[in-house]
């Protein structure tokens, strides 16, 4: 039977009951006598507090819930199978998002793993220079609170899921999971309904054994017992909790001996957070040991040198070196900071009370023991600090990201180190000198979405721990990189408002009330804040004006001159943020009791996270001018149909309190909006959906289709198709057909991360996703989910209308390991087949003058060659060959580059310096694409190949010019290609006749004929082509030739959009009339020489023997 002993006035419990004991038997005893019968006393005085819960088995297997996709519909308006050729890609950007688990292994240098609070795990085989995610497609949620890595077995790997930092935007996780090969498959391990796990230990020696620290349900204030120690001896299969305290009490630390992995140390830690408020500390927060491998344990919060009173949030290691040193890091209102213990946690003495060391506690308060040097220790804050003379002193690391979570340290080198901070992870090899770079992962915790009409647009986000950011929806190269993103208005947590009339201006705030004008070009900002009286440290009744850390501000869609930003009123601007207005009443519940500070009983912490009582939504109407919709967190939506002089409570009547956290007012019908509204803080899973058609009179639910506990977080409607619309949840993303009388999945290949915003872009047809862990993501493809109608599903075939391409940039090289993709280029066509089709499948992209551009087919790949089945390998039968369609039952793509056929490549080696084969670029103009299923065609789509909008200095007349001269420059080349092949195959040929020739003098003629012939071959071969060259670069000792001159020629022409030059033309006049002349040349001896000796050595005069 494990043993809690009670933490309040044990030593006055126990100095009173010796007395009383004393005297009751009349004479002296031992003190060890009395401490002895005391502890008999004790135990059945105080009852052990939920024993039974403390040992209570539960076995990963069981029917916890798991919140989030996985519990799709069963009838969905869509078969999903429909869907499956759709995917997202994901842009960036590629900087490192919050970390709070790092883990590495001893015998692997250059492997470390990362956990994001959103992003899942991310790993690295080069020692940080790339990460790429291990848990997706077996997570099912993306917050990751705790990462260990056995010491005996690298391949083993255990992770909770939930971080337990508890800051305003956390999410929840979903227990535990296991990997036993290194991350590449994961086992579930239950604890689901821990849903915050702060800390793991292995056993050093046996992976099979572990602890975790749960902190259990956080949202609340909720009492629950699913929280505490746990410890599996069977590598998760079963579960028993050894160590509870009470029913508000987690467990957020573990320390193990490694030298005696029967002694642990665990904190205990009260805390919640609610809506309005956060608390760290209380009476069950505590320290505590374990000699037993954590069968039981005993509180040492009150041993010797430890602070009065309450205490908060606690980290502990114990020193590989000298294991009766510990270190703890403790959260108190006066006593607080770093304490040592050198008896193993009998006694403390505080080594520090620096304030770098433990401000914002229930943020960091981490230790970490150095492996070789029991005098060196480190402290995780905002700083990363190390002490070399036992914790008195301090000096700070400098490491690439702010505020410092984890950290592991190679135990046969101490030097190799991995920090997780709100960077992510990143990874030294020389004590902290230098850091790999966080710019790897593209993980970003990003709070709302908005975009701009530029080519190519742009999409606008703030960054958790970073800052605001412009990235581009695509661009010109090869992938979305570094270059491609860069800084604009607000803070980390802020709307951003892009100037729609000047896309170098954009509006942004952050917390505390922030908002300022940030013009990109001048690289200028203006401080333009509603009400410039910084609210830090206060709590919200205090303040004039509640602004949320993430605070509404919005450009008008019909005056670009008028600017919205909200606290509790709703403010408008005219004059870029010069003033403002207030234009509403206090539009919340406007209760005092929720605007107290927050962050008790220990250390406040009022960054405006928790101000409460605020507008957290806005919006107007984008086809009704002084439409105004506002939404609050404590759940009160209001209407101004006279812009903003009045505004009508509009509240869904069944509604509890709630966050509204977005507001989508229709694109198609001015009564008509959608609300997505969250109740997670109050420890409210449900998902709630609202929809109105009539202002607000009344409301509807409309949630059928969302699982129960996967809540929702944000609602779009499609602005080209009325009643399509968009759901981000806690674990992704779902569609409705219907205006949202059922949803179903539309997750794809998006992980499993909380989706915080989503926009839809009207002009490129395409819906952003904002993730709480992933950066952005993109769905390019929104035309196939507008066609999708119960007609079309009931075809045979159907081929679905192209969305119009643009000419733009050059063709894709695909991702990288570091940049975001870019969509596909050109002209992506999508057909269904409703069964498999053993038919050829053909498509035929036809141009302006009725000629075939290029045809594709299920039966021959590009180049023409009959598709077959491989006759030594097995194949993915649903898997098209590259190069051919797709024949298989479903929704296939296929995507044509809007390049015309190229030119003849020379057989064999071909090499050319600056040029290539390619054929052009298709003008602008109308095209057309035919679906044949054999001879039949089954289907015909128009669609219109655009200019580059920015080309506005282009005119058609040049694009042609410029196509006219390619072709005309490929039709040489082409020529010339065929005539080099030829004179090639001629040689081969001449070579076998010349092998049989006889030695009469007929015949040696005929050979001194054909040599002579295939030296003038040779010659005007050499002319055309470079015959030394054998590697690229050989060209530059080997001069190139017509042939590889018509070629760079073609690409200078080709390079970007517009009439050639006066001197291209002279130059290709040149090459040409020099080409002619090899070409008349060679056409000579097709006609004479090659003609006469190929009859006479296939038809040879017999001689008349006379005799």
């Amino acid at each position: 039977m494990s043993l809690l002993t009670r933490k309040r006035n044990n030593y006055e419990t126990m100095s009173a009951s010796n007395v009383a004991f004393t005297l009751y038997l009349g004479r002296y005893i031992e003190p060890k006598a009395i401490l002895m019968t005391f502890f008999v006393l004790l135990m059945t005085a105080f009852p052990i507090i939920d024993t039974n819960a403390q040992n209570r088995s539960r076995s990963s297997s069981g029917s916890e819930i798991i919140f989030g996709h996985g519990q799709e519909i069963e009838t969905p308006n869509v078969n999903p199978a429909i869907l499956g050729e759709l995917n997202y890609r994901n842009i960036g950007p590629f900087r490192g998002g919050r970390s709070v688990a790092v883990a590495g292994h001893d015998d692997q240098p250059y492997i470390y793993y990362t956990g994001f609070t959103g992003g899942g795990v991310y790993k690295t085989t080069d020692g940080g220079a790339t990460w790429y995610n291990v848990s997706d497609g077996f997570f099912k949620t993306g917050s990751v609170g705790a990462i260990d890595v056995a010491d005996s077995d690298p391949n083993v790997i255990y992770v909770g899921m939930g971080e337990t930092d508890i800051r305003g935007n956390m999410s929840a996780g979903d227990g535990m999971y296991r990997s036993t090969d290194a991350g590449k498959t994961w086992t579930w391990l239950g604890l689901g309904e821990t849903r915050f796990i702060g800390d793991i230990e292995i056993h050093p020696e046996n992976p099979d054994v572990a602890w975790v620290a749960a902190m259990g349900k956080l949202f609340g204030p909720v009492e629950s017992s699913e929280r505490g120690i746990y410890k599996t001896k069977d590598g998760g299969k079963t579960w028993n909790k050894v160590l509870f305290k009470d029913a508000k009490t987690g467990a957020v630390d573990i320390a193990i001996d490694p030298n005696n992995p029967r002694i642990l140390f665990a904190a205990m830690w009260e805390a919640y957070r609610s809506p309005w408020e956060m608390s760290s500390g209380g009476e069950g927060s505590g320290l505590y040991k374990s000699v037993d491998g954590g069968e039981s344990w005993t509180e040492i919060t009150q041993n010797p040198g430890m602070p009065k009173g309450l205490v908060g949030k606690i980290g502990v290691s114990v020193s590989p070196v000298n294991s009766n040193r510990v270190f703890a890091i403790v959260e108190n209102a006066t006593g607080g900071g770093l304490f040592r213990s050198e008896d193993g946690g009998d006694n403390w003495r505080r080594v520090s009370a620096n304030r770098n060391l433990r401000q914002r506690a229930w943020y960091y308060s981490k230790v970490v023991a150095d492996p070789v040097n029991e005098d060196v220790v480190y402290v995780l804050n905002v700083g990363f600090w190390k002490s070399k003379d036992g914790g008195v002193n301090f000096d700070r690391i400098g490491t690439p990201h702010g505020d410092h979570h984890d950290l592991w340290i190679a135990t046969n080198n101490p030097e190799r180190m991995v920090v997780a901070d709100d960077g992510g992870g990143q990874v030294t090899y020389n004590g902290g000198e230098g850091w790999s770079s966080y710019y790897t992962s593209a993980t970003a915790q990003i709070y709302q979405v908005v975009t701009d009409n530029q080519f190519p647009y742009m999409i606008y986000g703030a960054q958790q721990d970073n800052s605001t950011f412009a990235i581009r929806s695509r661009t010109s190269g090869g992938s979305i990189g570094e270059r491609d993103w860069w800084p604009v208005a607000g803070g980390e947590s802020g709307y951003i408002a892009p100037d729609p009339e000047n896309p170098s201006v954009t509006f942004g705030g952050s917390y505390g009330g922030y908002l300022n004008k940030y013009d990109s070009e001048l690289g200028l900002s203006d401080r333009i804040d509603v009400w410039p009286d910084n609210p830090m440290g206060g709590g919200a009744k205090d303040a004039k004006y509640r602004f949320q850390w993430t605070f509404p501000i919005v450009i008008s869609p019909h005056n670009p001159d008028v600017l919205y930003a909200t606290s509790q009123h709703v403010h408008r601007s005219t004059d870029e943020g010069m003033s403002w207005e207030t234009i509403s009443p206090d539009l919340t519940r406007d209760d005092s009791k929720k605007q107290d500070e927050s962050g008790g009983p220990i250390t406040k912490d009022d960054t405006s996270v928790e101000y409460y009582n605020t507008i957290f939504s806005f919006v107007e109407s984008p086809i009704e001018p002084g439409l105004l919709w506002a939404g609050a967190d404590d759940g009160l939506i209001h209407i101004s149909r006279d812009n903003g002089q009045s505004w009508e409570n509009v509240t869904p009547k069944d509604m509890p309190e709630a966050m509204i956290s977005i507001i989508d007012a229709s694109h198609h019908a001015a009564g008509t909006a959608y609300i997505a509204a969250t109740r997670y803080k109050f420890g409210d899973f449900s998902p709630m959906l609202y929809k109105t058609t009539n202002y607000g009179k009344s409301w509807e639910k409309i949630i059928t289709g969302i699982p129960s506990m996967d809540f929702t977080r944000a609602i779009r409607e499609d602005p080209n198709r009325s009643g399509l619309l968009y759901a981000g949840t806690e674990t992704g993303v779902y569609v409705s057909f219907n205006a949202g009388e059922q949803w179903q999945s539309l997750q794809l290949n998006l992980p499993a991360v909380p989706i915080t915003d989503l926009a839809v872009h009207k002009r490129d047809k395409d819906l952003i996703v904002a993730t709480q862990g992933r950066s952005f993501w993109v769905l390019d493809d929104l035309a196939v989910l507008h066609q999708l109608q119960d007609n079309m599903l009931a075809n045979q075939h159907y081929l679905f209308d192209p969305e119009d391409p643009y000419l733009f940039g050059g063709r894709s090289w695909g991702s990288s390991a570091t940049a975001g993709q870019n969509p596909q280029g050109g002209a992506v066509v999508y057909y269904y087949l409703a069964e498999n089709e053993d038919q050829e499948i053909k498509l035929e992209f036809v141009d302006m003058r009725e000629q075939v551009v290029q045809s594709y087919s299920s039966k021959e790949d590009v180049r023409g060659r009959p598709v077959r089945e491989s006759t030594l390998f097995h194949e993915d039968e649903q898997q098209p060959l590259r190069g051919s369609l797709g024949d298989k039952a479903g929704l296939h793509s296929y995507v044509w580059g809007l390049d015309y056929p190229g030119v003849t490549n020379i057989d064999g080696r071909q090499i050319l310096w600056a040029g290539s084969t390619a054929g052009p670029r298709a003008l602008p103009g109308t095209y057309t694409v035919r679906m044949y299923v054999g001879d039949e065609l089954v289907g015909e789509q128009e669609f219109e190949v655009k200019k580059d909008p920015r080309l506005e200095q282009i005119s058609q007349e040049d694009l042609v010019e410029q196509f006219e001269l390619v072709q005309t420059i490929n039709a040489k080349l082409d020529s010339t290609h065929k005539a080099i092949n030829k004179i090639r195959s001629v040689r081969e040929e001449f070579r076998e006749h010349m092998g049989s020739l006889g030695t009469d003098e007929t015949s040696q003629t005929l050979l001194e004929r054909a040599q002579s012939m295939m030296k003038a071959m040779t010659e005007i071969e050499e002319a055309l082509v470079q015959t030394k060259a054998e590697a690229t670069q050989d060209v530059l000792n080997f001069q190139i030739r017509l042939n590889n001159k018509l070629a760079a020629l073609k690409s200078t022409v080709a390079t970007g959009y517009g009439r050639p030059t006066a001197q291209q033309y002279a130059v290709y006049e040149d090459l040409a009339s020099k080409t002619d002349v090899h070409l008349l040349r060679l056409q000579k001896i097709w006609d004479g020489e090659y003609t006469d000796i190929l009859e006479e050595i296939e038809n040879p005069v017999m001689p008349i023997n006379n005799d």
